[in-house]
């Protein structure tokens, strides 16, 4: 199980989310700074989603260094690419919320998948599942503001 210095570095991760929400939440909605608030949200979910599927590819290549999986491969750079679409400037902003909350959903699937299996340490299936929850309610709090 992990440390609590562990559990406080990954509930810092969440700092940018809730700034965030204090500024969309405490400006006019046609503000300047309302807007740069809700880019800000959306860019830093989009890269905490490629973080982590840039630790999946992480760890299948500690898993396998001389013959990682194609497919996981595959997936794992998934989380980028599915960001990048979040953040289009013709993507909606709801349509970008709503992909990166369903991105982050899939990825918590996975993920715990592979804790369960020995894929990934067991205790990580609990880190990942509380902080995509914390994540996903940060993400419907901020739904309103862009409604």
């Amino acid at each position: 199980m992990p440390s609590r210095t562990f559990w406080l570095i990954s509930a810092s991760g969440l700092a940018p989310f809730f700034v965030c929400l204090a500024i969309a939440y405490g400006t006019p909605d046609v503000s300047a700074l309302h807007d740069a608030a809700v880019k800000t949200f959306l860019v830093y979910a989009a890269l905490t989603l490629s973080f982590l599927g840039g630790a999946r590819w992480g760890a299948e290549l500690a898993r396998s260094p001389d013959a990682p999986k194609l497919r996981r491969m595959v997936a794992a750079a998934m989380p980028t690419v599915v960001g990048l679409a979040a953040l289009l400037p013709q993507t909606p902003l709801q349509a970008a919320l709503g992909l990166l909350i369903l991105s982050g959903g899939i990825q918590l699937a996975w993920d715990v998948a592979a804790s369960r299996s020995g894929l990934l340490p067991p205790w990580n299936a609990r880190v990942r599942t509380v902080m995509t929850i914390a994540g996903t309610l940060c993400s419907l709090a901020l739904w309103p503001t862009i409604a």
